[in-house]
């Protein structure tokens, strides 16, 4: 069962109208959007200073919507239960935090600049080995409008939220908490992104260190063992219960005898207390160990058993976007990483490039977007992991890697050519490549790399 008409009357105390004669309606879940509505839900009508909300609404009624959230002010009228309320946001925000308490699952929160979504997906998996009902974020909802929906598609029966927390900006992730209320909060990272909006790189780190500044008493905060942002977000984590994670061995969440075996990794994973288990991922690279044992140590915290948490990261799969290896057709493999870009997760994806066995490694990356002044120095700040990994073609891509490029240019063993645009590459790239290549394609969402991507993947020598 999900929040149903009474839930919101005695939550808003709102103007209603066309209340059906029992006073109650169940409902489906809510939407803010007619395209993806279902019918039975209820229809929010958010508005935003490009848009207005209340004009989808004939929409939303032919697409089933059972009810509608609008503003006090709206003048029309439909034949489902009308809720009027002053601000749409503000009151999905008031009913999410009511619904959050009235459920009161166990509330894990996550954040970091990179690195969130593949925790979420990991811990999910290890809760549900344990508990019968997880919730978690859906796709990129993971704002002050997505944490909300995120809440009130929670089911009534449900024993553990895993809620991703993005941010852009200082005070949102505080923001975020007082919604979600989490009781365990997971900073997987701090890397230069949205650096735009920030002064520092530490003030980056503060931005994230909120959610575990808003945790309670009794709280756990889950942070990396030993990295540069650390003292900062222990600061912030006073006088709550920490555990650190990583390969360090003083993390207490660590892993030992890491193996990577090219499509899979294996290692001992060593929690406090517990005897060490052995696990295996099915997916590659240093940075997902890092992620599985950030998720295995809020599962941990959670009261997952050890057994439980092997049997969950062992079901984790890589989604769309974000780190899969593609067999082409062409015979060379394509790291699909177009996901979303910054310094840190790219350098994280050419160390996995390096560790490859395969012929030839080849880099396709696109630039790395709101990085504010910085962004020049920390592209060409790239050229050192690139040379690391062994690279022996880059395929730059867009005005900021241009950067990178003009630095490699004259490098021995590095061949190097740049494009302004992913489109660029379109039907050549798949001519440059061979049989065994290894093909790394990474950049920020806004360059729209996967494009390259399925260029790559549908083409045969």
């Amino acid at each position: 069962m999900k929040p149903d008409l009474g839930f919101i009357q005695r939550t808003l105390n709102p103007v209603m109208e066309n209340i059906p004669s029992g006073g109650n309606l169940e409902l489906e879940g809510v939407s803010i959007d007619t395209r993806t509505l279902v019918p039975g839900q209820w229809f929010a009508a958010l508005s935003g200073p490009s848009f207005d909300g209340h004009e989808f609404i004939p929409k939303a009624i032919a697409n089933g919507a059972r009810a509608l959230l609008v503003e006090e002010e709206w003048q029309g009228t439909a034949p489902v239960p009308i809720i009027r309320v002053r601000g749409v946001l503000a009151a999905l925000t008031r009913l999410a935090r009511a619904w959050r308490r009235q459920v009161d699952p166990i509330v894990i929160a996550v954040t970091g600049s990179s690195g969130k979504t593949t925790v979420k997906e990991m811990l999910s998996l290890c809760l549900g080995q344990h508990v019968h009902q997880v919730h978690a974020t859906r796709g990129n909802l993971n704002n002050h409008i997505g944490l909300p929906l995120t809440l009130l598609s929670m089911p009534s029966n449900c024993q553990a939220l895993v809620a991703e927390m993005g941010m852009s900006a200082a005070g949102e992730i505080t923001h975020l908490a007082t919604i979600a209320e989490p009781g365990i909060g997971v900073v997987t990272n701090v890397h230069p992104a949205h650096i735009a909006a920030f002064s520092s790189l530490a003030d980056i780190a503060r931005a994230k260190g909120e959610l575990l500044q808003a945790l309670p008493a009794d709280g756990v905060a889950i942070l990396p063992a030993k990295r540069w942002e650390t003292p900062i977000l222990t600061q912030m984590t006073t006088p709550k219960r920490r555990l650190g994670f990583g390969v360090d061995e003083q993390a207490q969440v660590t892993a030992r005898a890491i193996e990577d075996h090219g499509g899979w990794v294996t290692f001992e994973l060593h929690l406090p207390g517990e005897t060490a288990a052995h696990v295996r991922l099915e997916a590659s690279g240093q940075h997902l160990v890092d992620d599985a044992l950030a998720a295995a140590a809020a599962a941990h915290a959670a009261g997952t058993p050890v057994a439980a948490i092997v049997r969950g990261l062992a079901e984790f799969r890589l989604q769309k976007g974000r780190g899969q290896v593609i067999a082409a057709p062409g015979g060379w493999w394509v790291i699909d990483d177009t996901y979303n870009a910054n310094p840190g997760s790219m350098t994280a994806a050419l160390v996995r490039l390096g560790s490859g066995t395969r012929h030839r490694r080849i880099a396709v990356l696109g630039d790395m977007l709101e990085l504010g002044t910085s962004a020049e120095q920390l592209h060409q700040e790239l050229a050192d992991a690139v040379i690391k990994a062994g690279v022996s073609r880059l395929f730059a891509t867009g005005p900021l890697m241009h950067h990178l490029a003009r630095l490699l240019a004259q490098h021995p063993n590095l061949k190097v050519e740049h494009r302004q645009d992913a489109g660029e590459w379109i039907g050549v790239l798949p001519g440059l490549c061979q049989p065994g290549d290894l093909i790394l394609v990474k950049g920020s969402r806004g360059m729209k790399m996967e494009r390259i991507v399925e260029d790559l993947c549908h083409h045969a020598v």
